[in-house]
């Protein structure tokens, strides 16, 4: 049975570490002692008013990436504004939107909240025959993968099953099932694939061809780390007239048909593609795996697991923490959406979109940071990012890291060794803004932050320790809007490269006007 916890965010992160540092040495996660809530303090960065006139004199580099740059840094302990500039426009901040996402979710599920897959039936087993239907039952794993679905398969026959009488049936009932996280994107995006509560390998297969053999074979497969079985309900053919797009999609019956430029078709390569019927295709990996292993199944269908089932084999992803952890270091589309949705059902609403689940969140970062519900500077339309929709604005994102960071340090907890409030040691990754030709005590210069990016779309935000020890959260913003406006297309590079060189150059002009 699937274990749903509600903790305060001031346990969730007192755990992380632990939790984190066991999951490496191989031990089971221990919990901690509920911390008491510090009180609550006033956040400059929700009241302006609040913040001292000392800050230093800051040669600001020149911004050469078109569109507009926001910014707002703050000290954490003296509450002091140190910097701002459109610190109240609401940006579009991409990815950056997976941090609140990752603290909604400890805070409403606990950091050793596991998701569960699970084979169920409501009939019997007779001899090696189980007479009824077999579901595979989808408990909303962001990270289930091939290799997982055989533990299931190697359950089902250690049980003696070898036969089904019943039907095979799917069910990804556990989420919303929608055919792709963002439908501004382009159509063979990878990082963003249809959503359900029943998920596999992050809802994508792998496409392999070598151009060089006479057949030009391609392959499909649903690749995990050990597993690579074939997959024939999605299948890749060439379009061979002039002027085809470099994929189109589309379904025949069931099965998806990517048709791939001839023209792109060049030696040997591989590359992702987004599956847009989830249940059904690790339905088909499933299936595959069972008939290796001897177990005879029919076909999957979509369906639901009744009230009463029986559980007869069940797999249990890895703690939350560590998927947190993983999530942010890569930027999982996927694994944002599905945590945010299972966070806002641990709230006790039965969300039908995104929309209405970042609406959830949305006011559960309000709560914590200190404003008012509906607050234009923090408006997120979904968990990942992936959207042009969301806004937030550097003053509300770093209005809420800095209250994140004072219910850690009020937790009683002791501060990690870098100075880092103790989120940052658990979830997010180092920044680095070395660069050549700049006196900088980069050695004990501390920054762990998450980026976000999208076509004309660029966003940093997160904590700073300065060599001297002082304790600063910051959010920067880039968004040409209007440059994006035709629609989605892949990242400009050079715009991209110049907002990333802009916001590194601000950290480190920060930095030395700190240190004087």
């Amino acid at each position: 049975m699937q274990r749903t916890r509600r903790r305060v965010i001031g346990a969730a992160l007192a755990v992380l570490g632990t939790l984190v540092a066991n999951a490496a040495a191989g031990r089971a996660p221990s919990t901690a002692p509920l911390p008491p809530q510090r009180p609550a303090a006033t956040n400059p960065a929700t009241n302006p008013a609040a913040s001292p006139a000392t800050a230093p004199r800051i040669e600001r580099p020149v911004q050469r990436q078109s569109g507009i740059a926001g910014w707002m840094l703050v000290d954490l302990d003296s509450g002091e504004i140190i910097d701002q500039q459109a610190a109240d426009t609401p940006f579009a901040p991409a990815s950056v939107s997976k941090l609140p996402t990752a603290l909604y979710a400890l805070d409403r599920l606990g950091p050793e909240h596991r998701f569960e897959t699970r084979l169920a039936t409501t009939g019997t087993v007779k001899g090696d025959t189980l007479q009824g239907n077999l579901i595979l039952v989808g408990g909303g794993d962001p990270e289930l993968d091939s290799d997982e679905l055989m533990v299931l398969v190697t359950q089902l026959q250690q049980r003696g099953i070898r036969r089904v009488t019943g039907r095979f049936l799917v069910d990804g009932s556990a989420a919303p099932q929608m055919p792709a996280i963002d439908g501004d994107q382009p159509v063979d995006a990878a990082y963003n694939p249809a959503l359900s509560g029943l998920d596999l390998n992050f809802n994508r297969v792998r496409l392999k061809w070598d151009a060089r053999s006479k057949d030009q074979t391609l392959r499909v497969s649903a690749q995990a780390g050990r597993l690579d079985p074939e997959v024939a309900g999605v299948k890749v053919t060439l379009a061979t007239y002039p002027g085809a797009p470099v994929f189109t999609h589309s379904f025949e019956g069931q099965t998806e048909i990517w048709r791939m430029n001839q023209a792109s078709l060049r030696g040997k390569g591989a590359r992702w593609l987004p599956v847009r019927q989830p249940a059904l295709y690790a339905g088909e990996v499933f299936r595959g795996l069972a008939r290796d292993y001897g177990i005879a199944l029919g076909p999957a269908q979509a369906g639901v697991a009744p009230e009463g089932d029986e559980v007869i084999a069940r797999h249990q992803s890895r703690e939350l923490a560590l998927i947190l952890k993983y999530m942010l270091r890569y930027s999982t589309n996927l694994t944002a959406e599905l945590v945010g949705l299972a966070a806002t059902r641990a709230g006790g609403a039965e969300p039908r979109s995104l929309a209405e689940s970042a609406q959830a969140l949305n006011a559960w970062v309000a709560a914590n940071a200190g404003f008012a519900p509906g607050d234009p500077g923090f408006r997120l339309a979904n968990h990942s990012g992936l959207t042009p929709d969301s806004r937030v604005s550097p003053r509300r994102l770093v209005g809420f890291l800095a209250a994140m960071a004072q219910r850690q340090s009020g937790s009683g907890q002791p501060v990690a060794e870098d100075g880092l409030p103790g989120i940052t040691a658990g979830l997010l990754k180092s920044y680095n803004v070395a660069a050549k030709g700049i006196n900088l005590d980069y050695r004990h210069l501390k920054i762990a932050a998450k980026t976000g990016t999208m076509d004309y779309v660029r966003g940093l935000a997160g904590y700073i320790v300065t060599p001297s020890g002082r304790r600063l959260a910051f959010a920067i913003f880039s968004n040409d809007l209007d440059r994006r406006r035709p629609g989605a297309q892949r990242v400009n590079r050079r715009w991209l490269a110049r907002a990333r060189a802009f916001e590194r150059a601000l950290i480190r002009d920060w930095v030395l006007a700190l240190e004087g």
